[in-house]
């Protein structure tokens, strides 16, 4: 079979990966962030709260070692719905400005995040929106926009794209706060925003290659009953981002944990050798050596297995399908694009079995409960 008979729109999008990431950084400029982010609102900012569904809560929780390390800023990242009607009003108004809330919605549509602001605003606390539509509802509702600045013709389907403009514009807003408050100098402030068009670069260059090698695991994974994705820290956002692409492509069953709960509980589920695993384990993970652990218990159990790296093929066990990504000069770079591993398998499974993409055929999809369920209600809890 030829792969490119088989491309999606994830495929299509994974070829203008370096073409998104280069649109990202040149809209959130110095002048942008400067305009969202002025110093006095930073060194206001003794906490910072990221809050968002779906990839945006991925995204949140693949930037929040960025902001821990880089801006050196305690960082929460929260469900919108908890957020917006579970938090606690104390943790949002001890004093003005603080803390940041940074909403994540590429869309500004759904409600849930319109309804984070609108509370957090209330109580005083710091509101931005990171959006690619500063007219949107929700950017109404935000004290500061960062507009993604994403490349328009972007294929229609699950974003992958997208969330590399969420994840690109989150980063740079952490050296910016790192380069205000001086936890970083001008020359590393500097050396972190090239690195983030580096890195697109040497991953663009491997693109190729990731296309090829998904396609291959598509064709043995099609047919499987489940895919049960691993990681930790902030490749935990990875193997969640991949999960939710297998819903959103072609509607596989799956689920998502970290390395500990895994050995704690999915090490459980029957019939192993008919599960996909996909590991997410870089060198530089603190929990990397549980990581090998649970990928010989995998091996063991006979599952098949995906591997998404920036180590040695060889620190996993014979057999794995190891994706071996370009090693980032920051290992907070990684999360940024090597979401593609799988985004690029589940899109293959999608063409492959004839499967609509968000189940477009399913008649519930034109129905008013398919078209609202994003939307909802809004109603705010003051409390």
């Amino acid at each position: 079979m030829d792969r490119k008979d088989y491309e999606d729109s994830l495929a299509q999008q994974s070829w203008l990966s370096e073409e998104t990431v280069k649109a990202v950084v040149n809209a959130v400029d110095y002048k942008a962030l400067h305009d969202a982010m002025p110093i006095k609102e930073i060194f206001d900012a003794q906490k910072i709260i990221i809050t968002g569904m779906g990839d945006s809560y991925c995204a949140g929780i693949a930037v929040k070692p960025i902001f821990e390390k880089v801006a050196k800023v305690e960082t929460e990242v929260w469900r919108a719905i908890e957020f917006s009607r579970i938090m606690s009003s104390k943790q949002l108004g001890f004093s003005p400005n603080t803390p940041m809330v940074i909403g994540i919605s590429v869309s500004g549509n759904p409600a849930r995040v319109q309804e984070c602001l609108e509370r957090a605003n209330h109580y005083h606390a710091n509101t931005i929106l990171v959006t690619d539509q500063p007219s949107s509802p929700t950017a109404q509702v935000a004290r500061h926009v960062v507009y993604a600045g994403l490349p328009e013709g972007t294929p229609y389907g699950p974003g992958a794209n997208s969330y590399i403009g969420s994840l690109v514009s989150l980063a740079l807003m952490a050296i910016r706060i790192g380069r205000a408050k001086g936890t970083i100098n001008q020359n590393e402030w500097e050396d972190m925003s090239k690195s983030i068009l580096t890195y697109a670069a040497d991953f663009q260059a491997k693109m190729a290659e990731f296309n090829d090698q998904a396609f291959a695991v598509a064709q043995e994974w099609k047919d499987l009953k489940a895919y049960d994705f691993i990681g930790d820290y902030a490749d935990y956002a990875t193997a969640f981002f991949g999960s939710a692409k297998v819903l959103e492509a072609f509607g596989g069953y799956t689920t998502y944990d970290d390395s500990e709960d895994w050995n704690h509980i999915n090490f459980f589920l029957t019939e192993p050798e008919k599960i996909g695993r996909v590991i997410v384990a870089n060198e530089n993970t603190p929990s990397f050596n549980r990581l090998k652990e649970t990928a010989e218990t995998v091996n063991a159990l006979g599952s098949p297995c995906i591997v998404v790296t920036d180590a040695d093929p060889k620190e996993f066990p014979e057999g794995f399908c190891v994706f071996q990504t370009p090693k980032p000069k920051y290992d907070w770079l990684n999360p940024i694009l090597q979401h593609w591993c799988f985004s690029l398998v589940a899109g293959y499974i999608s063409t492959l079995n004839g499967i609509e993409q968000f189940r477009r055929s399913n008649p519930i999809w034109q129905t008013e409960i398919g078209k609202k369920r994003l939307r909802g209600k809004t109603e705010i809890k003051l409390v």
